[in-house]
């Protein structure tokens, strides 16, 4: 019993309440202590304009449209792959075994699945959009958080490019 108890409680702390994600806690707790090898990628998503639906439509109508981000975010998950929320409206995932092409495929894919979902809200229905930004380790390994800054950069790249697509950290500049 008790030992079903803790394993609740680590349940409780390692994940996000609004999406059942995992939190950024636990994604560090999986990937902050290995180095990122060059076959892993790090994708990062950031929805638009989400501030606006809240101001817009009401913090129950963006609680939905975060849940319904996590449903696509989780839809063509492979075993070895995880996603978080980072926190308010920022996402992760962590893509193993993967090459560029295949991350940056997943990544769009999410984006696309994403911007064609109409999102039902007690004010009527909404269509939301997200930005992305993958990265990669390196042959010799690079730390989890030089990887995800480096994604980071590459989202930012993408909202300054008008939001709504994906790029990869290497085609930022």
């Amino acid at each position: 019993n008790q030992g079903r108890l803790a394993r609740h409680h680590q349940r409780e702390a390692q994940t996000d309440a609004l999406t059942g994600l995992l939190n950024r806690r636990a994604l560090f707790d999986l990937h902050g202590k290995t180095p990122v090898n060059a076959f892993t990628a790090v994708v990062v998503f950031d929805l638009d304009g989400f501030k606006a639906i809240n101001d817009q439509f009401g913090h129950a109508a963006g609680d939905e449209v975060l849940r319904v981000f996590a449903e696509v975010l989780c839809a063509d998950l492979r075993p070895n792959d995880s996603v978080a929320r980072m926190g308010g409206e920022e996402f992760a995932m962590v893509l193993r075994r993967i090459l560029t092409e295949v991350a940056g495929a997943t990544a769009e894919r999410v984006r696309a699945a994403f911007a064609v979902r109409t999102v039902e809200t007690e004010t009527g229905p909404l269509c939301c959009t997200v930005s992305a930004g993958f990265a990669f380790g390196s042959t010799d390994g690079m730390s989890f958080d030089k990887v995800l800054s480096a994604a980071d950069k590459a989202l930012y790249a993408a909202k300054r490019a008008g939001r709504n697509r994906v790029l990869d950290f290497r085609l930022a500049g």
